[in-house]
This record gives C-alpha cells, sequence and structure tokens, in this order.
C-alpha cells in the first residue's frame, strides 16, 4: 500500500501548525488558519452542523454539507460513516481514511494543482471502534464539476478538445509528482466559474508515491477519464454520433498528456482495453466504440 495507513494521523498532526482538538469521542487535528480555533472548539459539533447544513451528499455511507461555522465561515463537511462488521474491524487499528485524504490534499497543492483547502480532518470512536471519519474544506461556493458540464451545456462538444487537455495535464503533473487519484472521472474534476484551470476533489482513493506512479495505475486512470466522457456525453444529445470513437478520444488524452508527462506514456490500446473492459463494457450504453450506433 503506497500511502502509510497506519500513521496517516500523526503525519497530518506532525504537519507545521496543526494543532489536536479531543473531547469525548471526537479527535481531530485541524490545520492552522483563520477557522483554526472556531474548528477546535466547535470539533464535537459537526454531525449536528452536517445535519443543519446545505446537503451535497447523502447516502448510507457518506454524508456531506456545506455548513456555517459559527462567526458565519462557510465549510464543506464530508462523513464517512461506519459500514458494518468488517468496517469496525478494519478501522479498529487504523486511522479514518480522511487523514489520508487530508494528506494527499496537501500533494495536490504542492504539485500546484487547485483542490479544497484541508481545514481539519477528524474521527468519532467508541471503545476504539470507528463511528466516523470527518473532512473539513473550505466550501468551492462557485465552482461545477465537469460531468454536469458534460452532460448539461449545449456548448460541451465545441468545448471538451479545451477539457481533455486540461485534463491531461492534470492528470501528468499529479502522476509527476507521484500522485494517484484513484477515480478520476469528469465529477471529481471541477472548475471555478470563469475559469479554464480545473481543479480535483474527492482524494478518498488517492496513492502517493515516492517515484514514479506504476505504469498499470497510470493505465488505469487514463482509461478512468476517457470512459467517462463517453458515458457522460451519450447524456447530452448535443453530441453528435461522430463523438463517441474510443480510438480518437483516448488518442488525443494521450497526445495531451505526453506535453506534460515526465515518464512513459501509456500505449493508446493500453487506455482503450482500461477503458472497455473496467467501465464502458459493464455499461449499457447507445454506442459501440467506433463511432457507430450499437
Amino acid at each position: 500500500m503506497s500511502i502509510d495507513y497506519f500513521h496517516c494521523r500523526e503525519k497530518f498532526l506532525a504537519l507545521p501548525g496543526v494543532h489536536e482538538a479531543r473531547n469525548g469521542p471526537y479527535r481531530f487535528a485541524v490545520a492552522p488558519g483563520p477557522a483554526q480555533d472556531c474548528l477546535a472548539e466547535h470539533c464535537t459539533e459537526v454531525d449536528d452542523m452536517i445535519r443543519d447544513g446545505c446537503p451535497a451528499k447523502t447516502s448510507t455511507e457518506t454524508s456531506a454539507a456545506v455548513c456555517t461555522l459559527p462567526g458565519g465561515r462557510k465549510v464543506f463537511i464530508k462523513r464517512n460513516g461506519n459500514r458494518g462488521v468488517g468496517f469496525a474491524v478494519k478501522y479498529f487499528f487504523v486511522p479514518a481514511r480522511v487523514f489520508r485524504a487530508a494528506l494527499a490534499a496537501r500533494r495536490v497543492e504542492e504539485a500546484g494543482i487547485m483542490t479544497p483547502h484541508v481545514l481539519a480532518a477528524g474521527e468519532k470512536r467508541r471503545a476504539h471502534v470507528l463511528l466516523g471519519g470527518y473532512l473539513v474544506t473550505d466550501a468551492v461556493t462557485n465552482a461545477s464539476d465537469l460531468m454536469t458540464y458534460t452532460i448539461k451545456r449545449p456548448e460541451a462538444p465545441a468545448g471538451m478538445p479545451a477539457l481533455l487537455r486540461e485534463t491531461a495535464r492534470i492528470a501528468a503533473t499529479l502522476h509527476n509528482s507521484g500522485f494517484y487519484h484513484g477515480d478520476l472521472k469528469l465529477v471529481n474534476l471541477y472548475r471555478t466559474n470563469g475559469s479554464d484551470a480545473c481543479g480535483v476533489w474527492d482524494l478518498d482513493s488517492a496513492q502517493t508515491f515516492p517515484g514514479e506512479v506504476p505504469h498499470a495505475l497510470v493505465v488505469r486512470e487514463l482509461g478512468r477519464i476517457v470512459s467517462s466522457v463517453l458515458i457522460f456525453a451519450e447524456q447530452n444529445p448535443a453530441f453528435p454520433d461522430s463523438f463517441f470513437d474510443l480510438r480518437r478520444i483516448a488518442q488525443g488524452l494521450l497526445d495531451a498528456y505526453a506535453a506534460s508527462a515526465k515518464g512513459a506514456v501509456p500505449s493508446t490500446s493500453e487506455v482503450m482495453d482500461a477503458a472497455l473492459t473496467r467501465w464502458l463494457n459493464k455499461r449499457k450504453l447507445r454506442f459501440d466504440y467506433g463511432g457507430q450506433t450499437a
């Protein structure tokens, strides 16, 4: 495992200026900044904040909301809940994965890529059993993900070449720094209003490496991007049938990736195969991968 799963909490706590706050079952590591004292004081209220905030995601496993701290600052709080016996056993000796995501966000920022700035990471335990992990970041309220753009915007077909180039640049920049996102699909890429530059979020699956990202993971990451482009574009009637050409999209992404990559660039066939076998062949899609109606 590339990230130190057993010591990620201690590594985040050891970062300059990070303060530890404990209260009852809650244990938080709070990053330095204007919100540090407030978050440290109110860390036991995170569940109430999520409940009273503006919901961003709700499922049996994860809840997230844009919340308002005492004093008026807007933050994004994500909670990963207990997923049953297997989860409890796995995390009995391992810190909540939010600490790994917090460290991953630091690596992304160091690479010069936008990502919501982490304000705090914490967990709730009773008798060492993990009940929930919490990640608090700046609320990025003026942003939209690239999935929404691809599905809903009539200008998305014309904008797709530039979007692919920017996505490839981000992937190459992250890989150059030994960072593997793990789920780099369009919904996990965003851009702020009025900007062509993109950022990444949802770093729960991230892995970091002291050297190059293994070739197989680079192939998988690029295949994930390609598959998400095809899957989401199908939902926008503005895309012409000729767009749905797997080889052309994969080659376009790789050409842009090669312009920024320091390591070996995968072949088109490798990326196509990853996109097909891992994602596209598992979905009922309207098109095959030569641009013809299925």
